[in-house]
């Protein structure tokens, strides 16, 4: 079968890129807009699903691991894994999107376009062969999230928010490139393989000269560009002013599959590429994933408002999921994907859950949430479960992630380098700090009487997006956690192969 049908899901996308000013010039109605997106996005995801699970007969030979296209693209269990976060993720945001904004707000049809290209350019990550096709898909992501995070012009929290958006994601976007134009030179190629042959070559003596200090140098520039895109310490500062000033929808977007996509572009350049000197970077690592869980929990204590409550949160959860990189176990790497995709629906789904607050009306402080249970028994359900997965509580999906992350990095620190071990230890202690802060957004939702008496009337389309969060986090996952380690370790393999 021609290969250019394994492109259908990002060709749906570009088709709905063009089609919707068109749309608007037709129309102008809003609600099209909303609709060709959600269509889109879930065609995408259908398709995806349909050649992951179905290669014989729709796209590539599955006994072969992986099929790549043009040398450019691969889709593997990798891939296609990330790829079904992202549209799920992308779609719970265009969904509650249309509820989110009045009918009234202007640039929805803009608004959209980028929410799409957005999404195209994750999936590109996902599938990138090389540095520049992985530069191209978080570029294409980056530039469409600064116009998402600064959309609503009025607002200058929002204003302020895409400023730094942009100007931080402009110089970690400088600093990737650099970096890898400094391994070009070095190695001739672009392509993970070949960098990584080059470097394999280099560690084993069998090519000639001291290039040590250049490929650290390279390293070190490409590592830290993509340490501004997950937010980790000392990478972070964006995040908070980000979080908070970014209208709630896309806010739910940067923390569910934006972070996601840093995570993807940092396996692949680490573990696939960097492999053969990842021992000089196990120690930073360690030391960068040790601080950002504590200093992302210390800082969300004494967070007012829950925008920022949650940006420190996500910083810590980048914590936990960088121990995976010390150890450099497919076990450890399995959990850290499990994890990865675990806090992509906890953290969409909390911030899913304030945007239905703030588009009551009620703000986005903590204040807002007291009461909240009085309100709407569903979105306080959905926020408990979301929170107490971040901790990490038993049955939820979040303690099954978090305890294979866990586990798979205390059993490289046993065989391995004991002081791994320390990393884990430090997680569960990070873990059962964060339980003060989440009990505190707890409490105020159940124990409190809302502040305003008034009628409140929340939009139809975040309660049942809130239903099937709280189904996901509560049942799916939890029953099926061995199908859910399963897909991890076979997206981990196509890493270590």
């Amino acid at each position: 079968m021609d290969s250019t049908v394994l492109f259908l899901p990002e060709l749906i996308l570009i088709a709905s890129i063009l089609a919707i000013p068109a749309i608007y010039i037709a129309t102008g109605s809003t609600k099209s807009y909303s609709i060709c997106s959600n269509i889109s996005l879930f065609v995408s995801l259908l398709l995806v699903i349909l050649f992951w699970y179905y290669p014989d007969d729709v796209s590539f030979d599955k006994s072969s691991s992986s099929y790549t296209i043009y040398d450019h693209f691969v889709i593997n269990d990798f891939s296609q894994l990330f790829k079904v976060i992202f549209l799920i993720s992308a779609l719970a945001v265009s969904f509650i999107s249309s509820s989110y904004f009045k009918e009234d707000e202007p640039h929805q049809a803009e608004y959209y376009v980028l929410l799409l290209s957005s999404t195209l350019g994750m999936l590109i990550t996902a599938s990138a062969n090389d540095f520049l096709t992985i530069f191209v898909g978080i570029e294409l992501s980056a530039f469409s999230s600064y116009g998402l995070v600064a959309f609503r012009k009025t607002s200058d929290k929002s204003t302020e928010a895409g400023a730094k958006y942009l100007l931080i994601g402009a110089f970690s976007s400088a600093l990737t490139l650099y970096g890898i134009s400094l391994l070009y030179a070095l190695t001739g190629s672009v392509t993970f393989e070949g960098v990584n042959a080059f470097l394999t070559g280099l560690e084993n003596g069998v090519i000639d000269g001291d290039f040590n200090e250049l490929v650290f140098i390279s390293s070190l520039f490409i590592i830290a560009g993509l340490g501004f895109k997950i937010a980790v310490v000392p990478f972070h500062a964006w995040a908070p002013d980000v979080y908070e000033g970014a209208p709630t929808p896309v806010t739910a977007l940067l923390a569910a599959a934006s972070k996601a996509m840093g995570f993807v572009a940092l396996l692949k350049v680490f573990i696939f590429t960097l492999e053969p000197f990842a021992d000089e970077w196990k120690l930073v690592f360690g030391i960068i994933a040790l601080i950002s869980m504590t200093i992302g929990n210390l800082a969300a204590l004494s967070q007012k408002d829950i925008g920022r409550m949650l940006a420190y949160s996500s910083i810590a959860q980048a914590g936990y999921i960088l121990i995976a990189f010390p150890a450099l176990t497919q076990d450890a790497v399995s959990g850290a994907i499990a994890h990865t995709m675990v806090h992509a629906f906890m953290k969409g789904g909390a911030f899913i859950v304030v945007a239905g607050v703030g588009s009551a009306g009620l703000g986005y402080n903590l204040s807002s949430f007291k009461g909240l249970a009085k309100r709407s028994q569903l979105l306080a359900l959905a926020m408990t479960v979301c929170l107490l997965s971040l901790v990490g509580l038993p049955p939820l999906a979040g303690f099954i992630s978090k305890f294979l992350l866990f586990y798979g990095v205390l059993q490289a620190g046993v065989a391995g380098e004991t002081w791994i071990i320390a990393l884990v230890v430090a997680g569960v202690l990070n873990s059962a700090l964060s339980l003060y802060y989440y009990l505190k957004v707890i409490r105020f939702m159940y124990l409190y009487d809302p502040e305003d008496s008034g009628d409140v009337e929340f939009p139809t389309s975040i309660r049942y997006t809130s239903l099937l969060v709280i189904l996901f986090l509560v049942l799916i996952l939890p029953l099926f956690y061995q199908d859910l380690y399963s897909l991890c370790e076979d997206a981990s393999r196509e890493l270590f192969a």
